[in-house]
């Protein structure tokens, strides 16, 4: 053994929940971490207790949980490094109890989700995706798929931190008018950017547009629901690349049946990751908003007017090197201490 390989601690790294496309990228970043082995794992912590417990460090995504239940079976668990901004499937107030400490990505692609969020609100408005369909089924007519400028038009932009102020550059590139909504109003940047700060309602009613761009965090859980969607204007389009519990999904189904919504862009849905198993559909523990959430999903899966992504809108090359690269600096921050 060297002397290198003598002074190194012997951390126990794990990353879980590995898309294909990270794998490549986090096996050459960890190459700088000062310890002898990482596991890497496709699977989902929860998924697979027994092996988690045996790491200090874990790097999750957004599907991994770690609730009460899941840090009681995490005896050595000394750190979870998110591969993500949110926090949402963390217990970081058990984490702190324990002394786990939670590192997040708080910017990694503020650019990325914002042109996203404008690839749905495109495709949706102007029915990109069911003109594509029409012509792969040999349909070469432009009937039925009518759109809507953007030019002229109001969109109301909910969260105006770093990614709500990249939407707001580009509607404005777009002759659109903006109207804000934020906890926190900076006149100075209201001026600088050409949009308006105002509430909830008033956006909601306001708007030909409303984009989402919150944290799930109590104070936003169905911050669009069933009572205020009534609020927004007839024909007008909702785009949400935020979280899923942000929205009620239900009201989402009653909008678009009652002609409020024209359409929807959605890349993230409530309950995510019930919707991709059976399995866990037909399961005993699920509970009866659970199936309600799942069933309004598939209510809006199959509509032309709703254009679904798997909770994709951080999804580029630049953003994951960016995600992972900061995921393991934060690793070695930790490590060094």
């Amino acid at each position: 053994m060297t002397k290198s390989e003598q002074g190194k601690k012997n951390w126990r790294i794990a990353f879980f929940g590995v898309k294909s496309w990270e794998k490549e990228i986090i096996e050459r970043e960890i190459s700088r971490l000062d310890t002898f082995g990482v596991g890497i794992f496709k699977e989902e912590v929860q998924d697979n207790l027994e092996l988690a417990a045996k790491y200090d460090i874990i790097s999750p995504f957004i599907y991994s949980t770690f609730d009460e239940k899941t840090l009681e079976k995490l005896p050595n668990l000394k750190m979870v490094a998110t591969r993500s901004t949110g926090m949402d499937h963390i217990d970081c107030d058990k984490c702190k109890k324990n002394g786990i400490v939670v590192a997040n990505v708080p910017v990694y692609g503020s650019n990325t989700v914002a042109e996203y969020a404008f690839a749905l609100l495109l495709a949706v408005s102007r029915k990109i995706v069911v003109a594509h369909q029409s012509v792969e089924n040999g349909e070469f007519n432009p009937e039925g798929l009518t759109g809507v400028d953007l030019y002229g038009k109001t969109l109301g932009v909910i969260g105006c931190g770093k990614i709500g102020q990249n939407v707001i550059k580009i509607a404005r590139g777009f002759g659109m008018k903006v109207l804000g909504v934020d906890g926190y109003r900076d006149p100075k940047l209201e001026k600088k950017m050409g949009f308006k700060y105002t509430d909830l309602e008033t956006c909601l009613k306001m708007s030909d547009f409303v984009t989402l761009h919150v944290p799930a965090v109590p104070e936003t859980h169905h911050m669009i629901n069933k009572k205020n969607i009534k609020l927004m204007k007839p024909g007008s389009f909702l785009i949400n690349t935020a979280r899923g519990a942000v929205v009620e999904t239900e009201a989402i189904v009653w909008a678009l049946n009652n002609k409020v919504l024209a359409g929807a862009g959605l890349d993230v849905t409530e309950e995510e990751m019930m919707v991709e198993s059976m399995s866990v559909v037909m399961s005993k523990k699920i509970t009866k908003d659970n199936l309600q959430d799942i069933l309004s999903f598939h209510m809006l899966r199959d509509r032309d007017d709703v254009v679904f992504t798997p909770h994709n809108a951080f999804n580029t090359k630049e953003a994951i090197e960016r995600i992972v690269k900061t995921t393991v600096e934060n690793i070695k921050t930790f490590m060094a201490k």
